[in-house]
């Protein structure tokens, strides 16, 4: 498959709303913990934000390996 920039754009637009997202949930947890709140599915949430967060970053690396080795 070719991708464009404009691919490497929108993974690399992708990977930094994983990353907030990731960040929300943790505050979201601690604050659950301050308060004594289960935190099960928060953790639960945040594990898999994190894999979407990885698999996203892995897709952006290809992304721009492509572009390279296009030019």
């Amino acid at each position: 498959m070719t991708y464009s920039p404009k691919d490497l754009e929108l993974a690399r637009r992708q990977v930094t709303i994983d990353r907030q997202m990731i960040c929300a949930q943790q505050s979201l947890i601690d604050g659950m913990l301050t308060r004594g709140e289960p935190d099960g599915l928060a953790n639960e949430r945040l594990v898999k934000l994190t894999e979407d967060l990885r698999k996203h970053c892995f897709h952006q690396d290809l992304i721009q390996a492509s572009i390279r080795l296009e030019r």
